[in-house]
């Protein structure tokens, strides 16, 4: 695959500080969800200027060192911009690769649904994460236009849940299905696909990931395709394999970073932390 030419980069780097959506801070209401989306704003203008550092050569050296010298982000967090960043990189190079698989399977799975209204219903654990998003026909022309949705997808999800009249955050939770995830990740076979998981193994990775708010993302479609069209396509097992490490790596950083946060539950717009021990709120 040829290398991204500056133009390409430059409109990465603007989709990502571009995001979280600004029709989302039309929508917030409360000072705590106007502060959690410019957060998250300002978190990605510093994702962006990492990248334009790392492929663009429009900065030079590491454009968020003065915030590290000056205590405004941690070591952690600036290890973990740092890490996105290369996470960003290798999900582009496997979208732009895999997105005629991705069409094509979409494809024949929705004429399925169609000819056959009960497709689904023979897979219960995939009927809830796959069967909305074909609810409509594949509305990707583009490698580029799946991969804006997919980071659009990730970086709005926060927002959202502060919109909710309530939604809560099991850190611990989502820290110990990370773990799971990251072994399974690690002990990838050689040929992309994934080692077989013991029926414990896989009810222990549900329960953890909080499996009532695992919804479709078509981030999550285009890895379910991926795994199981990596086993003979060298191509895309080459790109599949080098996401799946970037992502290792960032579980990695993420599990550590996220070891001192308490969960906490969005409440009419206002964020309502954890008790130190047990699950119950205060104010």
């Amino acid at each position: 695959m040829s290398p991204m030419t500056p133009d390409e980069s430059e409109k990465i780097a603007q989709l990502i500080a571009s995001l979280p959506s600004d029709r989302l801070l039309e929508q917030c209401q409360t000072e705590e969800q106007q502060a959690e989306w410019h957060n998250s704003r300002t978190n990605q203008e510093m994702i962006a200027d990492c990248w334009r550092a790392k492929f663009s050569g429009r900065l030079l050296g590491d454009p968020i060192a003065d915030a590290l010298d000056y205590d405004k982000i941690s070591q952690h967090k600036h290890d973990l911009i740092n890490s996105r960043v290369n996470l960003y990189k290798e999900q582009w190079q496997l979208i732009k690769i895999a997105h005629p698989h991705i069409q094509t399977w979409h494809q024949a799975i929705y004429q399925q649904t169609q000819k056959h209204p009960q497709f689904f219903q023979v897979l219960p654990f995939w009927h809830k994460l796959l069967s909305p998003g074909f609810k409509a026909p594949y509305p990707f022309v583009t490698p580029w236009e799946l991969f804006s949705k997919t980071l659009e997808e990730e970086v709005n999800a926060p927002i959202e849940w502060s919109l909710e009249p309530y939604y809560d955050v099991r850190v611990k939770k989502w820290t110990t299905a990370t773990g799971l995830l990251k072994e399974q990740f690690e002990n990838l076979n050689q040929d992309g696909s994934y080692p077989e998981q013991k029926p414990a193994k896989v009810q222990q990775l549900k329960n953890q990931l909080v499996y009532n708010k695992v919804t479709f993302s078509w981030f999550g479609f285009t890895l379910f395709v991926c795994q199981f069209v990596a086993v003979k396509n060298p191509g895309i097992r080459q790109h599949y394999t080098a996401f799946i490490r970037a992502l290792v790596e960032y579980y990695k950083m993420g599990i550590r970073a996220s070891r001192s946060v308490r969960g906490f539950a969005w409440y009419k717009g206002e964020q309502l932390r954890t008790r130190r021990h047990g699950g119950t709120y205060r104010k």
